[in-house]
C-alpha cells in the first residue's frame, strides 16, 4: 500500500514591522495555506538577550493559533517542525 504524500511546508522570507523596526520574518505555508508568521528575535530590542536569534510565533492561523502562549523556538527548523506537528494533529483530530 502506498502512503499518500504529506503536503509540504513552504517558507517565504519577509520583513515584519513589529513596532520596533523591520525584523527578519517568515511566512509559513502548509498545503498552500498560510498557517504562521515567525519573527527572528533581535537582542537590540529585547532586554532578554538569551532570546536573540530565536524564532517567535508572531501570529498563528488555524491549527497554529497557539501564538498567544508566547511560543519561542531555538531554531527555524524547530519552529517549522512545531508548525507541521500542529497541522498534522488537527488533521488527525478532524475539523
Amino acid at each position: 500500500m502506498v502512503k499518500p504524500m504529506e503536503p509540504s511546508v513552504c517558507l517565504k522570507p519577509v520583513a515584519v514591522n513589529t513596532g520596533s523596526g523591520g525584523q527578519d520574518g517568515l511566512l509559513v505555508f502548509f498545503a498552500d495555506q498560510l498557517v504562521a508568521v515567525l519573527v527572528r528575535l533581535e537582542g537590540t530590542h529585547d532586554p532578554n538577550t538569551t532570546l536573540q536569534g530565536q524564532w517567535f510565533l508572531e501570529a498563528g492561523f488555524g491549527p497554529c493559533q497557539a501564538w498567544n502562549k508566547g511560543q519561542v523556538f531555538a531554531t527555524q527548523d524547530e519552529a517549522v517542525a512545531w508548525v507541521r506537528d500542529q497541522v498534522l494533529q488537527q488533521g488527525d483530530d478532524g475539523p
